[in-house]
């Protein structure tokens, strides 16, 4: 099973991504992530993330193409498009040391501390879905409080 993306541009109308989503449920399969964004035309462009193999992958594909808001299904290699996730990050009430070391390893891989507040963090960091995984499991639960994650979003180099 390999990681599957498809860039779907439909109408933007109310329930197509739930139709969409539930045309995943009905074959088991699990959604990695969805992301959805309105482009200029007014068409909208959900962007999804999962796991199948090739036959699988090709029957969603013809599943969707031919709902009726779908305007067309594209299906991106990875390695050929940029791929980023954002990630906001709070921590728990850290000692001074503690809380120093921590700003110093987000601002070490890229990201911005947008605030602090009571020994306690809010952050941004930003990257490719491994980047982001390597990140909060190297701070670990002993550090962060919550963590909220956009979905991945990508465009196709080509």
């Amino acid at each position: 099973m390999e990681t599957r993306i498809f860039s779907i541009l439909c109408e933007n109308e109310p329930g197509v991504m739930m139709r969409v989503s539930r045309s995943f449920t009905r074959r088991q399969i699990n959604i990695d992530s969805i992301t959805v964004g309105v482009e200029p035309s007014g068409l909208a462009r959900m962007i999804f993330m999962f796991k199948a193999d090739d036959h699988l992958a090709e029957l969603m594909r013809r599943i969707i193409a031919r709902m009726t808001p779908i305007v067309d299904v594209e299906v991106l290699d990875p390695k050929r498009s940029i791929v980023r996730e954002v990630a906001l990050l709070k921590t728990r009430r850290l000692s001074e040391k503690i809380m120093w070391e921590t700003l110093n390893r987000i601002e070490k891989v890229g990201g911005r501390v947008l605030e602090v507040k009571d020994n306690a963090l809010v952050a941004e960091i930003y990257g490719d879905h491994e980047r982001i995984e390597e990140i909060l499991k190297e701070l670990g639960p002993n550090i962060l409080r919550e963590v909220a994650r956009s979905g991945q979003v990508l465009i196709s180099r080509e």
